[in-house]
């Protein structure tokens, strides 16, 4: 399937390869579109009494299915801000790196300028700047089990209530990693939450012409259920002359 928009043309495959940051996906709304029930599921668990011991709650799903968006809304709710007394964020990524992910880490604590090079000390600081407080810490993107295993120690267990939030596309490591007996399966959407999505990517959620409509629903069913597929799609028309000539010519390259 190719996509044209202006004179230039690319794959699908890759515009959402190329859009697929959390930044890119976060900017599309303050809130994400649709995954209600999964969210209120997710602060829940965080956020819920308990023996006290750290818990691990993977978010489990292919990518561009939105797993980023929900855990970034999650870490920025107001009820997560008043539980956790601190709160950290590291991208761990296919190939990671131990001391990347360490500096990620701190540096939500001590801010950007943070920089040290002894892999060792890195790992003695972060333990230390969360002993005794209540935290969550967000692993996202995490494709091994190796990847937890090399920063699994740094996040000591005091019986108060600490969480580790991690997003991956791999089982394995969800069921390696989780120290529940689930973890959040995130599922593609439904056309509502589907036609939701695209009308707030692309227009704001303002009302459109049924001509409009009638071709947007077509395009958005055939991004199957995407969340990634739904904001690239949307971008570009968001992007182009709102012309029912523009509006068919993605809906062919779309569906071919």
């Amino acid at each position: 399937m190719k996509i044209q928009h202006k004179g230039k043309q690319a794959s699908k495959k890759s515009l959402v390869r190329g859009s697929s940051s959390a930044k890119d996906v976060l900017n599309v709304k303050k809130n994400m579109v649709g995954r209600d029930d999964q969210r209120k599921r997710l602060l829940e668990d965080l956020t819920r009494r308990s023996s006290g011991e750290l818990k691990v709650i993977p978010i489990l799903g292919m990518g561009g299915i939105g797993k980023t968006t929900l855990a970034k809304e999650v870490y920025n709710d107001v009820s997560i801000r008043s539980h956790f007394d601190v709160r950290a964020w590291a991208t761990v990524s296919s190939h990671h790196n131990v001391k990347e992910i360490l500096l990620s880490l701190l540096r939500s604590r001590m801010g950007d300028t943070f920089y040290m090079e002894d892999e060792a000390e890195l790992a003695d600081m972060l333990q230390k700047s969360l002993k005794s407080r209540r935290y969550l810490i967000v692993m996202d993107d995490m494709w091994s089990s190796k990847a937890w295993d090399d920063v699994r120690q740094c996040f000591p267990s005091e019986n108060n209530e600490s969480r580790v939030l991690l997003t991956t596309r791999d089982t394995d490591v969800a069921c390696y990693a989780g120290t529940e007996n689930f973890s959040l399966q995130m599922s593609f959407m439904d056309p509502y939450e589907s036609w939701n999505l695209f009308k707030s990517a692309a227009f704001a959620n303002e009302e459109l012409p049924s001509e409009y409509e009638i071709i947007g629903k077509q395009i958005v069913d055939k991004c199957q259920g995407l969340p990634l597929t739904i904001v690239v799609v949307a971008g570009l028309l968001s992007k182009s002359e709102r012309t029912i000539e523009d509006w068919e010519n993605v809906a062919q390259d779309v569906m071919s």
